[in-house]
């Protein structure tokens, strides 16, 4: 294993997370083989420094309070989580989807929507934030759904 291979690993993890479907990509733009980076790859994850489980929940928490579930799902899976370690956090992340959905609502608009066209679009807009069809009946429609703009800090 070539060591300037390693030193780029622990550089690259030394920013930030990375799974071992990244890591592996970025690695094997710089190696000659595919062999010497899975045993790189091997190497980290058995000492704990690369750990999907551990990304996740970084990814999570970062960005909880601005997308829905679907989305978050979506990204950990074309990211190289198995589908296994996002099964694990569903329900954590199921649990605050509602929450989350009337806080970035709150930050986009002030006011319920008026209107067919005006509900449709504030639904769009949770739609492409990776909201269900459930929670943004549940935001758009709930009249004492009004977020206090404090727990935008929280």
């Amino acid at each position: 294993m070539e060591e300037s291979l390693k030193l780029t690993a622990m550089r690259l993890l030394g920013r930030r997370e990375y799974t071992r479907l990244e890591l592996g990509k970025k690695l094997l733009s710089r190696a000659c083989e595919s062999q010497e980076v899975d045993q790189l790859l091997d190497d980290f994850e058995s000492k704990g420094w690369l750990d999907d489980r551990r990304y996740a929940e970084a990814y999570i928490r970062t960005k909880r309070q601005r997308f829905g579930m679907r989305k978050i799902f979506r990204d950990l899976e074309l990211r190289g989580v198995a589908k296994s370690i996002i099964f694990e956090y569903r329900e954590q992340v199921l649990k605050g989807d509602l929450h989350a959905a009337r806080l970035v609502w709150a930050k986009k608009y002030s006011m319920k929507p008026d209107s067919p066209s005006a509900w449709a679009k504030q639904a769009r807009f949770l739609v492409n934030r990776g909201f269900d069809q459930t929670t943004v009946r549940a935001v758009l429609s709930d009249p004492s759904c009004n977020v206090d703009l404090d727990d935008l800090y929280m």
